[in-house]
């Protein structure tokens, strides 16, 4: 109906034009065809910019609904009203991410990407997530990560998703994940972002986890008796720093003397001797199972403590 409209009222506009126009007929014919041109134009560009205006409303209606599920998803309330009137379904579960975002380090202090970096790894990361799914994912992110969303049956391998985030962001981005029915969304969002602030605190590489690969480092850091008898087993070594970098890289290397060695620069028997002073000062012996499982442990807890005074992500 747009089309026939647009054609007549083209046609009737150009017989208006012809009829008066003066001149011989090759001079009325090159101004006919230039206002045709122009004519052509003008209706193309208003075209365009109303399918261009058309679609860019319906990115914000749809980007609106989805925030408006999530928000009540996060908050457990009812999403009955978000998905009648916008035709939304709620699926049975979904596989729940948290994110973080890795600093960029200024050379003096960790400075939290840019805004305009933030905003183009959020575009590109939403991006990728619809074009990973068939049903759109939910997602909540800002400058220092974030939560998402999607429906499990839309999900085979998460860890094969984050690369493909990882990609799209530019970055190597760091996650927690885990299952959860829509009822169970806040609860589980909240416990990982736990895990997430333990595997920050911990210094694990960048990747995912799951609670399955840190459930003893978890337990470990939850406030308890325990916790605090285990923190307790490093503070001889606090004012020696050379047997805490020695034992911290001793672990690292898991148990390798000899790479031990080469890594600090010192002679195979010197690492000998730092490790019996360690077992001397804390009295657990790193080369014995049941001293290395105390201070493996102690060492987990010092590093979740170590940073209690840095603010924690927020989903």
């Amino acid at each position: 109906m747009i089309d026939r409209a647009i054609d007549r009222g083209f046609a009737t506009s150009l017989e208006l034009f012809a009829s008066n126009v003066v001149g011989t007929d090759e001079q009325k014919l090159t101004v006919v065809h230039q206002l045709a041109t122009e004519m052509l134009d003008s209706v193309t560009a208003a075209i365009s910019l109303a399918y261009s205006d058309h679609l860019e409303a319906e990115v914000i209606e749809d980007q609106r609904t989805r925030n408006a599920l999530l928000v009540a998803l996060l908050a457990g309330q009812d999403t009955s009203t978000v998905t009648r009137c916008s035709g939304f379904e709620v699926a049975d579960s979904y596989s729940v991410l948290a994110i973080h975002f890795p600093s960029r380090s200024d050379g003096e202090s960790e400075a939290l990407l840019t805004q305009m970096d933030v905003r183009r790894m959020i575009r590109n990361i939403r991006a990728a997530l619809d074009r990973h799914a068939t049903v759109r994912a939910l997602s909540r992110l800002d400058v220092r990560g974030g939560v998402i969303l999607i429906p499990s049956d839309e999900t085979r391998d998460l860890d094969a998703l984050l690369a493909v985030l990882s990609g799209a962001a530019g970055v190597d981005l760091t996650a927690t994940c885990a299952q959860a029915t829509p009822a169970r969304i806040p609860e589980t969002v909240d416990q990982l972002g736990e895990l997430l602030d333990l595997v920050r605190r911990i210094q694990r590489p960048p990747g995912l986890f799951r609670f399955a690969d840190l459930a003893v480092e978890y337990q470990l850091t939850r406030p308890s008796a325990v916790r605090r008898h285990l923190d307790a087993i490093l503070n001889p070594l606090d004012d020696h720093p050379i047997l805490m970098e020695t034992l911290c890289t001793h672990l690292a290397n898991n148990l390798n003397r000899r790479r031990t060695a080469r890594q600090l620069s010192v002679h195979m028997n010197t690492i000998d001797y730092r490790l019996k002073s360690i077992r001397k000062l804390t009295g657990f012996d790193p080369s014995s199972a049941d001293g290395l499982w105390y201070l493996q442990s102690a060492l987990v807890v010092r590093k979740a403590n170590y940073h209690d005074t840095e603010s924690t992500l927020s989903i």
